[in-house]
């Protein structure tokens, strides 16, 4: 069986990768990736400068892989274009630097070809070099108590909230974790999305800049309304490196605050003016203690 034209049936399947101005980190990925699934079909969205002649060559060296390129750097914009024009079934997105771990892809679509109506999944996502301090999971455990009490269990691991997204606009999430639940909030470095789904839900919000930061919140909200819900996997295992060069980053402090503003902002309108009580707390900690 070839797992980029089947998986456990007929669904074909396809792996798009966004990545701006950092080719050495997008060729890493790309290495790992067909080390374990030399035949799964890839697409890349390259976003920025064009790369080298020798850059060039040496993606063209990835069989099954199809280049699409944009001048202008616009997440959301680029991924809509690439499962838009993708003859997949089911599309997987990864993070440019995210390594995908050992049944990654076996584990989303085994998600998906249990459940026909499943409309995407969100993997397990290791953080390789940031951890979070006792205090702050001091103040999340006691976060998703008071807003989990009115949460069903099939939306928790052991108590914990993977992926949720309440009115007042708090996130809550928790994609380190091993298990299956319910989830309206994927994490979009590391998803599997039904494209049939998807292009009858208009794609990804175009409205997103900068860092794009909160479209894969936004989707799973317009899905909810439709009680369309996405499932966390947590067999679907990446190391995400999450370079500090490049990529969004490569933008002003100044600037990739203004573009993370204006994004929740988006989101925001989505959930109406009461979000911004929950939406604050972060916009704090980004501004002043990122």
């Amino acid at each position: 069986m070839v797992i980029g034209e089947t998986m456990s049936g007929s669904l074909k399947t396809e792996l798009v990768i966004p990545s701006y101005n950092r080719i050495d980190i997008l060729l890493n990925t790309l290495r790992s990736v067909r080390i374990l699934y030399p035949d799964l079909k890839v697409c890349i969205g390259l976003q920025g400068h064009k790369p080298t002649e020798q850059e060039d060559e040496a993606l063209m060296m990835f069989r099954h892989l199809r280049l699409e390129m944009f001048d202008e750097p616009c997440t959301t914009r680029t991924l809509n274009h690439c499962i838009q024009s993708s003859d997949a079934d089911i599309v997987l997105i990864l993070d440019d630097d995210a390594i995908p771990h050992f049944g990654w892809l076996e584990a989303h679509m085994h998600a998906f070809t249990q459940d026909l109506q499943l409309a995407y999944t969100s993997g397990r996502i290791i953080e390789f070099s940031k951890g979070r301090s006792a205090f702050s999971e001091y103040t999340r455990i006691h976060a998703e108590w008071l807003f989990g009490i009115f949460l069903g269990a099939e939306k928790k691991i052991n108590g914990r909230i993977i992926g949720w997204i309440n009115k007042l606009g708090l996130i809550l999430s928790n994609y380190d974790r091993p298990g299956i639940c319910m989830i309206n909030s994927p994490r979009e470095g590391n998803m599997g999305i039904r494209r049939e789904i998807f292009l009858t839900m208009g794609g990804f919000n175009k409205n997103f800049k900068g860092n794009a930061w909160g479209f894969g919140a936004e989707y799973g909200l317009r899905l909810a309304r439709t009680r369309r819900f996405g499932r966390y996997i947590g067999d679907a295992i990446v190391i995400h490196y999450e370079v500090t060069t490049g990529g969004s980053r490569q933008a002003t402090k100044i600037q990739w605050f203004k573009d993370y503003m204006h994004n929740n902002k988006v989101l925001i309108s989505s959930l109406g003016s009461q979000s911004w009580l929950g939406a604050l707390p972060r916009l704090i900690k980004k501004r002043f203690f990122n």
